[in-house]
């Protein structure tokens, strides 16, 4: 990361020096009520106190929720698929699905959640078919930041721009991979009660908004499953946000680099109806990163100080899903990019090398019996024993 920020970051300061100099309009304050998103818990963002129209009609039983309505539906226990944030190391993702898959031992998921670079991933890990994971596999490994985003030139930082880099490359990406037949096979799964799920960060609000892309997907409406994939994935400040119906939005990570759906619910939850079920997740990125002394230079603090920031959402985001799973009586399990992984320190490079290392190691995970960790890092965030008190549960 540390040679991208240093030529990142002198941009950044420009950006926000001039910011006042800039012409962008003034906006108002949307209000429109978003029919295909909801708050994490499952609330309805424009009146919290509120279950979203969405998932309210299908909480018939007291004490169920949308997994335990899915239970339901399916007679079974669910399988549960998160996928992280992490810009490039998505192709880790990418990797383990495919080898996943061929150690035999993938399971169809009933529920798949993405974030960031996760969401990119979600569409095609939520299908499932082997030419999907074609379609993983060319995303992540074949791709140069010439098919991500190109630089605004100097003069633009003048002018009231709102982002260092235009993502038009990623959303001609996005809309090669996701068509009107792609929305079709997501709707088809959607009949089978099967939900597809991707979080962002309205900034407007200062909310988490996941949306769900199954209900879109029957919806037909290809350029707003498009649009929510591109601001799921936009990175702020570096990529530009993206408005839907007057809400402006970036990347789900910003707020939550991971959204583990149908834990809301306004009692406590009746118990499984079929035992335990399985949120699988996916980290892409690594657990723990070695300690460096820091050079004391702008680039070096800005890089490392987000790096940091990014580290500390990813570890919140793994004990909330974990804490989430023992609610729920499921069982947590994890993986991440092992440590001696070469991935470099730019999550927004998208250099082929790394993102080949990345899934590499990803596939060969991916074909292990048991490559699974069953609880979240201790962090130090929380004291060791209220660790050890919900695994323990």
């Amino acid at each position: 990361m540390r040679n991208k920020w240093l030529r990142v970051f002198p941009a950044l300061l420009a950006v926000l020096l001039l910011a006042a100099c800039g012409s962008a309009p003034e906006r108002a304050l949307s209000i429109k009520s978003p029919p295909y998103a909801t708050l994490p818990n499952g609330s309805d963002p424009l009146n919290p106190s509120q279950p979203s129209p969405i998932y309210a009609t299908m909480k018939a039983v007291p004490g169920d929720n949308a997994v335990r309505y899915l239970e339901r539906k399916h007679g079974h226990a669910l399988n549960i698929l998160s996928l992280s944030g992490g810009g490039q190391n998505g192709a880790f993702g990418a990797g383990f699905l495919i080898g996943w898959r061929e150690s035999g031992r993938r399971p169809e998921f009933d529920i798949v959640g993405g974030v960031s670079t996760g969401a990119l991933l979600a569409t095609h890990a939520f299908l499932g078919t082997p030419a999907d994971d074609v379609v993983l596999e060319e995303m992540y490994t074949q791709v140069t930041s010439d098919d991500i985003y190109v630089e605004r030139p100097v003069f633009h930082l003048l002018s009231g721009t709102d982002s260092l880099r235009d993502t038009s490359p990623l959303y001609a990406m996005i809309g090669k991979y996701i068509t009107a037949e792609t929305l079709r096979r997501v709707a088809a799964a959607a009949d089978d009660n099967r939900w597809l799920v991707v979080g962002t960060t309205n900034i407007d609000y200062g909310q988490t908004w996941v949306w769900n892309m199954s209900l879109i997907a029957k919806a037909g409406n290809v350029e707003l499953y498009r649009k929510v994939l591109l601001a799921s994935a936009s990175f702020p400040v570096v990529f530009p946000p993206v408005e839907i119906d007057g809400h402006l939005f970036v990347d789900g990570a910003a707020r939550s680099n991971v959204v583990v759906p149908g834990m809301g619910g306004t009692q406590k939850l009746n118990p499984p109806l079929h035992g335990p079920g399985t949120l699988y997740l996916i980290d892409n990125g690594k657990i723990t990163q070695p300690p460096e002394a820091l050079r004391r230079a702008l680039g070096d603090v800005a890089a490392k100080t987000i790096s940091v920031m990014m580290e500390q959402s990813m570890q919140t985001a793994l004990i909330r899903s974990y804490f989430g799973t023992r609610i729920l009586g499921y069982a947590y399990k994890s993986v991440a990019i092992p440590d001696d992984v070469d991935i470099g320190n730019d999550v927004l490079a998208f250099d082929p090398t790394q993102m080949r290392a990345a899934f590499d190691a990803g596939r060969a995970l991916g074909m292990q019996a048991d490559p699974w960790i069953t609880a979240p890092p201790d962090s130090g965030d929380i004291p060791t024993w209220a660790l050890e008190s919900m695994t323990a549960r």
